[in-house]
């Protein structure tokens, strides 16, 4: 490959477009690869004898954007690359060791805290740590709210969330308007408080997503992140833009454009000296670029009634010294307590929102099964644990330290018929939740052009396999962790999404979803080519997702009565609430209800029976179609 380009991009960042080098085709089209935007890549010269593991050391770079023809990269250092590395490079994607680093960090300032070396700690780290009670919630009753449409139980959240001192947890369940909630909750802190907010989040999406809404009104917002890891909608938002277009900004820019001239003179330059010097002038520029945008980007955060980036982004040399009257983590119940702890660091109250009943962060490594007595004390007392087990998040331990006298519950959902609602919130939620009115009885007939049929007038439908009296999975022996397929359930699916089309529906209201990848790869192999715009993942892929039919492909039918991770009952949980108005379940019910499952069977009491009562309650309330009968 060789460099095509090159020129001074957002933040003053070096940008290099890379192309092909003696490409077979005009233009040179990349082969397949894994990389991605956003993705950190090493840029080295080329040689066919360097191992890979000695890339980028030096150079290294994000993607900005990639085309089958060219990837732009954003430089991370701040040195010219060498002429060698322009006329012939390659890259190699790098393990991103960034977030690992801030998190340690962060429990290191912790500690200097706890023992008084950085400041001392706070009533929010000493109730955080259970060194300190909760102080008494202080009364709010009398605010004026600026979304006039909230329920009850998302003012009640919006009051507690205001009125406590130190920590407040907002538990949303499926569809009840969490984003609406925390919009309402940052609207008052910021406006009427006159409260400088920091809002994180664990994923750039989640951020991103409050970003938009909070667009709508007449606030100052600031998102700190790469360029190249936000959303198109949201890019003007971002720290890198608002310095640029900014009246402060203008001298930076000019100085930018200076800079982009005298690299484009490089590239024309063949004299060594004069490329020499006009690098020297480069970094002269870029010495003064850095000095003044510095000045400009404190401003702009200064200025900031509400900044908001990924908890990861919280630790960036931008962020370092900044301290704010209330941090807001979203969707906390998927972060790691030592992620947390990166941005609790930087204020003095916290709110804290998620569903500890969906799904966790993802841990690759599994917590130690033995706990010794101490081990167990110390979690019991709610002292910092992380390095005993990081599968219990921080949201997690501050319900199990406090209770509800911590949180408050989001009760009304948006989403689902009540009829997909039900049983989730009569075996999670305490039969708290209700289905508001707009959507209790909504099917898909409801919609504009879809015909009443048997499909789109019933709320759950499900195809049992059980009828065969035989077990359909099989082992993906291509999956390297020996992921679970299930042909009959694919051919199910695609008959119920053919009738569903049918019917009315559109592709992108269609959304297909199965706990297992190797079930992903088979059921994209069968319906891509037919519908290309039907959304089709795994349930941890489709948390915080919605559409108005999805199909659920469970995939585990044996004669053994296994269920393997189908026993965690928060990913079933996210399963079967991911649908609107129509949800058809495809699964063996008999490998399910446990009437094949042995005392030998792994898992066999792993969820306490509620895969077995999840069964029992399609068997009585959903449509229930046997595969034999259905047509293929």
């Amino acid at each position: 490959m060789f460099i095509i380009g090159m020129r001074t991009g957002l933040g003053g960042k070096s940008l290099v477009d890379v192309e092909l080098a003696n490409a077979g085709k005009v233009p040179p089209v990349f082969p397949a690869h894994k990389i991605t935007t956003g993705d950190i890549v090493g840029l080295d010269e080329y040689s066919k004898d360097k191992p890979t593991k000695e890339l980028g050391t030096k150079w290294s770079a994000v993607v900005l954007k990639i085309t089958d023809t060219k990837i732009t990269l954003a430089l991370d250092q701040e040195e010219d690359l060498p002429t060698d590395i322009q006329e012939k490079c390659q890259i190699v994607k790098l393990a991103n060791s960034i977030t690992y680093e801030r998190m340690l960090k962060g429990l290191e300032r912790l500690q200097k805290r706890c023992t008084g070396e950085e400041g001392g700690t706070n009533n929010l780290i000493n109730v955080l740590l259970g060194q300190s009670q909760l102080s008494p919630v202080q009364s709010v009753n009398d605010i004026n709210f600026f979304d006039e449409t909230l329920n009850d139980s998302q003012r009640e959240a919006v009051r507690f969330a205001l009125g406590s001192p130190e920590i407040a947890l907002i538990h949303g369940p499926p569809g009840t308007g969490k984003t609406y909630t925390l919009v309402e909750i940052i609207r008052q802190l910021s406006i009427n408080q006159n409260k400088k907010v920091l809002v994180c989040g664990p994923s750039n999406i989640s951020v991103d997503n409050l970003v938009e809404r909070l667009s709508q009104h007449k606030m100052n917002i600031v998102r700190v992140g790469h360029p190249a890891r936000v959303l198109p909608t949201v890019l003007n938002h971002t720290l890198d833009i608002i310095t640029c277009t900014c009246d402060s900004g203008q001298i930076v820019s000019d100085i930018r454009k200076e800079m982009d001239e005298t690299l484009s003179n490089i590239k024309k330059s063949k004299s060594r000296l004069e490329r020499r010097n006009m690098y020297d002038l480069i970094k002269s520029l870029r010495k003064e670029y850095r000095v003044r945008e510095r000045k400009v980007v404190d401003e702009v955060l200064t200025n900031a009634q509400v900044t908001l980036s990924t908890i990861n982004g919280a630790g960036s040399k931008t962020m370092m010294n900044k301290e704010f009257d209330v941090v807001i983590i979203d969707e906390a119940t998927q972060a790691l307590e030592a992620e947390c702890w990166i941005a609790l660091l930087k204020a003095k109250k916290a709110i804290l929102a998620g569903d500890h009943l969906q799904l966790p962060p993802t841990i690759k490594t599994p917590p130690s099964r033995e706990k010794s007595n101490s081990e167990k004390k110390r979690r019991k007392r709610g002292v910092l644990s992380i390095d005993i087990d990081l599968t219990t998040t921080l949201f997690d331990r501050l319900l199990s330290m406090y209770g509800d006298n911590v949180k408050r519950m989001l009760m009304v959902q948006y989403r689902m018929h009540q009829k997909i609602m039900e049983f989730s919130s009569r075996e999670l939620y305490e039969n708290k939740l209700v289905a508001h009115d707009s959507v209790a009885e909504h099917v898909l007939a409801d919609l504009p052009d879809v015909q009443s049929t048997e499909n789109t007038d019933i709320p759950v439908v499900m195809i049992d396999t059980s009828d065969t009296g035989l077990g359909h999975e099989m082992t993906a022996d291509d999956d390297e962790e020996q992921s679970k397929a299930n042909e009959l359930e694919v051919e199910l699916a695609v008959h119920h999404i053919r009738a569903l089309m049918d019917d009315g529906l559109t592709e992108d209201q269609i959304g297909v979803i199965t706990p297992y990848a190797a079930q992903v790869a088979r059921l994209k192999r069968d319906i891509r080519e037919t519908w290309p715009a039907i959304e089709i993942g795994t349930v941890d892929g489709f948390q915080g997702r919605e559409k108005e039919a999805i199909v659920l492909s469970l995939v585990r039918s044996n004669d053994d009565g296994e269920v393997g991770f189908l026993a965690e009952r928060r990913r079933l949980n996210v399963a079967m609430t991911r649908a609107k108005r129509h949800l058809c379940v495809i699964c063996d019910s008999d490998t399910l209800l446990g009437t094949k499952r042995t005392s030998n069977s792994k898992n066999s009491n792993v969820d306490g029976g509620f895969i077995k009562r999840w069964m029992e309650y399609l068997n009585e309330e959903a449509d229930l179609r046997f595969s034999e009968f259905i047509n293929l």
